[in-house]
């Protein structure tokens, strides 16, 4: 019995030895927290000039993917991660490739930033649309993805400077619903109207599927209103009546870039 089990604890060391490691995000959080403000306006023109680190990250993205390497994705948050990450990194990579631009829809030929112009994702070629449109939303099915995926202009959500990640990614959607739900670029009532982002509109379908099937009451009718209600301000949301109007708002295509020039934001560990 003895050398049986000593037989099975050597039989089990490889297994371990041979464990991938999670997918590493660090290289683009630190892009991020460097280029990236409190507000999301990324510092473009010192990007541009100091991209190794995001380079390097788009290329690990190239090799890797959920749908090449499923063992480095534990868990369908870490996979949705990953996929919300790789959008905004290419983003990024693409307005720099095209910099200086006042709009990504000067960043490729006849305005074909999201549609035309591609990234490589896990071997796989793919533009920023197939990206969203075939692979996020169809296979996740959560609409809190439109306030955490970043298409560089002014209107779009905020870009965060941190990366997604699988351990903590439900509640980083929900804070990112709720900033948007409060801010007033976005969700704003001025007498009877309420204005609301053009993203609202373009994807309205995705945000009828998260409502209760008892729909008795009023609240629970799977309009974009009562989705945005529970994260509104108590004071706007108090004003929400049935003769309520909406009205989408034009959307801001200008880039969301802070201007600041120089080297980038110092570290913590600088002197």
């Amino acid at each position: 019995m003895r050398s049986l089990y000593f037989l099975s604890s050597w039989l089990l060391v490889p297994v371990a030895l041979c464990a991938a490691p999670p997918f590493d995000h660090g290289p683009f959080d630190q892009v991020l927290q460097e280029y990236v403000d409190d507000q999301g306006l990324v510092r473009y023109a010192a990007l541009a000039q100091d991209r190794a680190q995001l380079d390097a990250y788009v290329d690990s993205l190239g090799l890797y993917s959920p749908e090449t390497h499923p063992d480095r994705f534990p868990t369908r948050e870490h996979e949705l991660a990953y996929w919300i990450n790789a959008y905004n990194a290419f983003t990024l990579r693409g307005v720099i490739d095209a910099y200086p631009i006042a709009t990504v829809m000067d960043a490729f030929v006849s305005s074909g930033f999201f549609n035309r112009q591609t990234f490589v994702a896990g071997g796989r070629e793919m533009t920023l649309d197939h990206l969203e449109n075939q692979i996020i939303r169809p296979t996740y099915q959560d609409p809190r993805i439109h306030f955490a995926v970043n298409c560089a202009a002014l209107s779009c959500p905020q870009l965060e400077n941190r990366v997604f990640t699988g351990s903590d990614l439900d509640a980083r959607l929900e804070r990112a619903l709720t900033r948007f739900a409060q801010d007033p670029n976005h969700v704003r009532l001025q007498k009877n109207r309420l204005h609301l982002s053009k993203i609202l509109d373009w994807y309205g379908e995705d945000f009828s599927v998260w409502f209760p099937t008892d729909r008795t009451n009023p609240e629970n009718m799977p309009t974009i209103v009562n989705y945005l209600r529970p994260y509104l301000p108590p004071d706007l949301a108090a004003g929400l009546t049935e003769d309520v109007a909406i009205e989408y708002n034009d959307y801001d295509w200008a880039l969301n870039e802070d201007k600041e020039t120089g080297s980038p934001h110092p570290s913590e560990d600088s002197p």
